[in-house]
């Protein structure tokens, strides 16, 4: 593919990339220069989390400038699903509504759910339509390129050997070659001391006994997806014969392995941290799940608020009085929620339902949204008292009327919490206050403001008793 660059495009969208926000000094020029100037790997699912600190800013800010620069037609923005098993990027998506609910994985032969904070790995791009790059088109790809820059996830650093996986694999390649359709190929190898063979297709060949200089026979027959059978064979030399039975070429890659390998994780954005990110929300709001698609993420913060005395108000000031001031609150709570980290997924009459990638934001943002804002009326006899619960745990993002919302017990049992709540209180669950404890400054702050002892409490629609934590903010 030729390596072509539209400068025409490249200055109109760095210019409008300019006018969406106040960069520090030099950025937009660094980052032109590098569209410009750096080898196609290094414009290809960029890690924005690494891009930030190699430019030394905030992390924030270089996730803000990728999901801006995608908005404008710079980057475009990848979800890729990452095997937990191998390190496979098993897709590689360009919108959220390509991900399904499970993920099959062809090295490992087995469907594992698509968790958003397990799971997927967002990164960034430069768009075909600013510069070409090989990897736009991956059926093109040679094999070097495939299974080393494009397959297998560059953020995993293989435990306890202090490797990349990327250079772990390529280290231990044994075989690496493309099988068309009804093909055998032979391979001449040298089966080092007790491990196994593995790979893409799913394949499996242990290695175990005393070592031999025999040249043994070894057949390996693709149907499937995956390679059959799996055998068990001493070390030294064979003779490998590879067979696709299927009617499509496949790629094949094998590699040697002496360990059971263990994955330690570089810092990455992934799934669950972006839809959490207001930026996301601002500059690509349109991408959502695929309507009756669920997409799990494992471990959610929700917060509810509610207003008490609303009720009162509309009776006392009249519906359109009583509307405008709930909004103003509405817009206040809103801009604690996005200051401090949030995103508000919805409002339901006078409630909001935000959601938060922390424990500890979701803390901050709910005694900043009772003791920072004033909700007093025109009227002494009405007080608007804000009521706030935080729960976090396992959930569904899901495509409500085009918009991201989410689904499940936490989400039920996060706004039961919130009504636990009295006026000016903040209710917690256990779930919560287990991270915020950890946190001295944070547990300090609820601990002065009132009884954070557990209570056990019955809530609607949950079976088993809930222990709360509650703080009286003002």
């Amino acid at each position: 593919m030729a390596n072509v660059v539209n400068l025409d495009r490249l200055d109109e969208t760095m210019a409008q990339l300019g006018a969406a926000h106040d960069w520090p000094e030099g950025l937009l020029h660094r980052l032109r220069s590098r569209i410009l100037a750096d080898d196609e790997v290094a414009l290809f699912q960029i890690n924005p989390i690494n891009y930030a600190r190699a430019e030394g800013i905030d992390e924030a800010v270089g996730i803000r400038l990728f999901l801006h620069a995608t908005r404008v037609g710079l980057m475009q923005i990848h979800w890729s699903t990452r095997c937990g098993g191998c390190g496979e990027l098993v897709s590689n998506n360009d919108g959220l509504s390509q991900l399904e609910h499970d993920f099959y994985c062809a090295s490992c032969a087995r469907s594992r759910p698509t968790t958003l904070d397990e799971h997927v790995e967002v990164s960034f791009s430069v768009a075909p339509e600013i510069r070409t790059l090989r990897f736009h088109d991956p059926e093109s790809l040679t094999l070097e390129d495939y299974f080393f820059r494009f397959r297998f996830a560059r953020t995993i650093m293989i435990r306890d050997i202090d490797r990349p996986l990327i250079d772990f694999l390529r280290e231990r390649k044994q075989v690496l070659t493309w099988l068309e359709a009804g093909d055998e190929q032979v391979f001449e190898l040298e089966l080092p001391d007790l491990g196994w063979i593995v790979g893409n297709p799913r394949s499996m060949i242990t290695i175990e006994g005393e070592p031999t200089t025999e040249v043994r026979e070894l057949r390996l027959d693709h149907g499937e997806r995956a390679f059959h059978p799996r055998p068990s064979i001493a070390p030294g030399p064979v003779r490998l014969t590879l067979s696709n039975d299927e009617p499509h070429p496949v790629r094949v890659f094998l590699y040697f392995t002496p360990v059971v390998t263990y994955f330690d994780y570089l810092p990455h954005l992934t799934g669950h941290r972006v839809l959490n990110d207001p930026e996301f929300r601002r500059c690509l709001g349109t991408d959502v799940v695929r309507p009756g698609t669920g997409v799990p993420v494992n471990d959610q913060t929700l917060l509810f608020t509610d207003l008490r005395g609303s009720t009162a108000m509309y009776d006392k000031l009249g519906d359109n009085a009583a509307f405008e001031l709930v909004s103003e609150h509405f817009e206040a709570m809103a801009q604690t929620i996005t200051r401090l980290g949030g995103v508000v997924v919805k409002t339901m009459g006078d409630a909001i339902m935000a959601s938060f990638s922390s424990p500890a934001a979701a803390v901050r943002a709910a005694i900043a949204i009772i003791a920072d804002n004033d909700y007093g009326a025109p009227d002494e006899h009405v007080q608007l008292l804000p009521k706030v619960g935080v729960h976090r745990g396992p959930c569904i993002v899901v495509n409500q009327n085009d918009m991201l919302d989410y689904f499940g017990q936490t989400v039920n049992i996060a706004a039961r919490v919130q009504g636990q709540a009295g006026g000016n209180e903040l209710c917690l669950t256990e779930a919560v206050w287990q991270e915020i404890r950890a946190q001295p400054d944070l547990a300090d702050r609820l601990e002065r403001r009132g009884s954070l002892a557990a209570e056990s409490t019955r809530l609607k629609g949950v079976s088993e008793a809930v222990p709360l934590y509650r703080a009286a903010i003002r």
